[in-house]
């Protein structure tokens, strides 16, 4: 074993060499040798192995070498993040018995050469370095007889010196992981022992790298005080860091270690993979990786969420829903288990214009938005000679000069802890293409598509002014995309117009509240643009109020309800009548903030509307809709209807008032100056 590790020394020293060249400078290796772009807020895959290879494909670029391990079983990669730190290279896991085929593809991406496995046959069998060699790849494996000497095979094949070890129990995870992204990220050898006896590979590996000091992770009901006495007796200074628990001691190493807790990666200590995998992603930049349960948080893991919550932080989970749900998700971004959902629509065809619009979210963006959702998606115009629709799609950026600005947009965002959910929209060919299985179908693989390549998280569908009988194909459209987008722990949004009721708006027959909450995530109603042809408020509070009694009626959960929330005015300009010829109208669309210039530049009086414009809701609007009328330049008559922070907060009630899931508003185009002073402080009293 002592000529296996020399040669593994003189290998992995030449390695380290040449990746001197090949490093690509994006991928930062947290020692000043590059910048590492913001990590999103979830790295997941369908399975461990999947999760895995999201981390590596986030984390590098390239690599000259990667860690291997088992995804089933723990000890042997352990120890596995100090190697991988060193090498500048992602840790990937396999299935035991064989090479995953999709593993084998990731290493293919990141060009490497050399794979180092841990363990033993008995932990990657023999299949799998064949299948390596196969691909013209040089192996290295790290193993010993049992879990102890393959954990000091790894830590004597990264350094033959060190003057400080970690030691972690090698019958349980979760201690070896709490300290594993810090370790790696030092340098400092990781290390394994019994709960009650010091192995001997343990005591010679620190032996022969002349370890002086010993940090022991986990209180002594997994490494018992006559390890510490072991280690003493060795003339090794020692010290613990420990909890009641394995996610306080998680949070002695954070909270007493020095970290950059500007991502805190987040794992379930409940199962080793994704920590394990992630830790070494994590030390790139001497994150933390907080653990965490699948219920309640102990008052220390909630309290240090907290911090790092207020300082900024931004929080990436490891693992899919199955080991995160949304739940704890919303514990770790929010400090609350149900936080209600803020969708903010952005729209207008100008990359710089929706980026202006994302970044007019203040500060730390989750206090205020969870997704927003771009314009990006419509559906084709059927082919020439075709009236029918094949159910392809089009984006706004895809010229062959700018696809990268899909991906850009992305990364802005999750860099700030947003998710992206584009919009999907559609003219009159979206009713040929729902009633068709075909196209339907088609229309499903070509977002689905775009969600794997673009890596957003999900879509919001906004089909407009359809027919009645497509309601089915509507409905079964939004069954067979969230199924799909489910699989990928991704989200399922409609749009869908306000209704109060099927007596009220027939025309409107095609959604079907229930049944298409039933199948989406999130039911975003349009409680806007009441008033189209004829000045009137552009959401009525009443009316809203009637279209949410309408939605509880129809059996919907209403904590899939999203709130459509309008942010912008409404000005009327009149054509006067003539002869028998009735007063005209047209109108555009100011923000909040270009009311009040126009209120001041015209000498406007504002009045507010607390007319009653439906009958028999719930609500009756005691605070009433600002509005005022102003005679331009032209002589020409305009009267305008808005929302002021008065209006705003009333509308905002209703989440309680019924209970509802969140907002979705439309749009950011319209947030600027004053409007952003007055919404974002509603939003979050409401939303957080």
């Amino acid at each position: 074993m002592k000529k296996l590790t020399k040669f593994i020394r003189v290998t992995l020293a030449a390695l380290l060499l040449s990746q001197v060249i090949i490093t690509p400078v994006w991928a930062g290796t947290g020692d000043g040798a590059g910048t590492q772009s913001p990590a999103p807020m979830r790295l997941a895959g369908s399975d461990r192995y999947h999760t895995a290879q999201q981390v590596s494909v986030n984390g590098w670029a390239t690599a000259a070498a990667v860690v291997l391990a088992r995804g089933d079983d723990y000890p042997d990669a352990l120890a596995g993040a100090v190697l991988a730190h060193k090498l500048n290279a992602p840790l990937l896991l396999t299935p035991s018995e064989g090479l995953d085929p999709d593993v084998l593809n990731e290493i293919k991406r990141l060009n490497a050469r050399t794979v180092y496995l841990l363990g033993g046959t008995g932990a990657l069998a023999p299949a799998v370095e064949t299948a390596l060699k196969a691909n013209n790849l040089q192996t290295l494996r790290l193993q010993g007889q049992d879990r102890y000497e393959t954990a000091a095979a790894i830590a004597q094949a990264v350094t033959t010196t060190a003057a400080k070890a970690f030691l972690a129990s090698g019958l349980s995870f979760p201690d070896a992981l709490s300290i594993s992204s810090y370790a790696a990220s030092q340098g400092v050898p990781l290390l394994l022992t019994e709960q009650k006896s010091l192995p001997p590979a343990t005591v010679a590996a620190l032996t022969n790298m002349g370890v002086k000091s010993v940090t022991l992770i986990g209180g002594t009901g997994v490494i018992d005080p006559s390890v510490q006495s072991a280690l003493e007796r060795q003339n090794i200074k020692v010290d613990r860091l420990a909890g009641a628990d394995r996610y306080l001691t998680n949070m002695a190493v954070l909270t007493t270690l020095t970290f950059n807790p500007t991502t805190v990666f987040v794992a379930t200590g409940e199962g080793f993979p994704d920590a394990l995998a992630g830790a070494v992603l994590a030390a790139k930049n001497q994150n933390p990786l907080v653990l965490v349960p699948a219920g309640s948080f102990a008052p220390a893991t909630s309290g240090y969420l907290n911090t790092r919550r207020t300082t900024g932080a931004s929080f990436t989970m490891l693992g899919g829903w199955g080991v995160i749900p949304y739940g704890v998700e919303s514990m770790i971004r929010t400090g609350s288990l149900h936080p209600r959902f803020s969708l903010q629509y952005i729209h207008g065809p100008s990359y710089d214009g929706q980026i202006n619009q994302l970044n007019s979210i203040p500060g730390n963006a989750t206090d205020v938005v969870d997704v927003v959702a771009p314009s990006w998606l419509n559906l084709n115009d059927p082919a020439s000679g075709s009236d029918s629709g094949d159910g392809s799609v089009s984006g706004i950026w895809d010229g062959a000069a700018t696809p990268s600005q899909y991906l850009d947009f992305v990364r802005n965002a999750h860099a700030r802890g947003l998710k992206v959910l584009p919009m999907v929209t559609a003219g009159a060919v979206a009713d040929s293409v729902l009633t068709s299985d075909s196209a339907r179908a088609n229309l499903v693989n070509q977002l689905m598509q775009r969600v794997q390549t673009t890596g957003v998280d999900g879509v919001v569908i906004d089909f407009e002014m359809l027919q009645t009988s497509s309601g089915p194909g509507l409905t079964k459209l939004m069954q067979e995309l969230s199924s799909r987008l489910h699989l990928t722990n991704k989200l399922a949004v409609i749009a869908v117009y306000a209704r109060t009721g099927p007596n009220n708006e027939s025309w409107l027959g095609e959604y079907n509240y229930h049944d298409l909450a039933q199948a989406v995530d999130y039911l975003d109603i349009m409680t806007y643009d009441y008033s189209t042809s004829t000045p009137g408020p552009v959401a009525p509070l009443d009316w809203m109020a009637k279209v949410l009694s309408y939605t509880q009626s129809q059996g919907v959960d209403m904590g899939k309800v999203l709130l459509g929330l309008p942010y912008y005015a409404r000005d009327w300009t009149e054509t006067p009548p003539r002869g028998d010829q009735p007063a005209t109208y047209t109108h555009s669309h100011w923000s909040y903030a270009s009311v009040l210039g126009i209120v001041q530049k015209y000498g406007a009086s504002v009045s507010r509307d607390t007319s009653a414009y439906t009958s028999g809701s719930p609500v009756q609007d005691t605070v009433g809709i600002p509005h005022f009328t102003y005679t331009d330049a032209n002589k020409a008559l305009h009267f305008v209807y808005y929302d002021d922070p008065a209006s705003w907060e009333a509308k905002l009630q209703l989440l309680d008032q019924y209970h509802l899931g969140g907002i979705g508003a439309w749009s950011l185009y319209w947030i600027s100056g004053e409007s952003r002073d007055a919404v974002y402080p509603l939003l979050q009293r409401h939303l957080r």
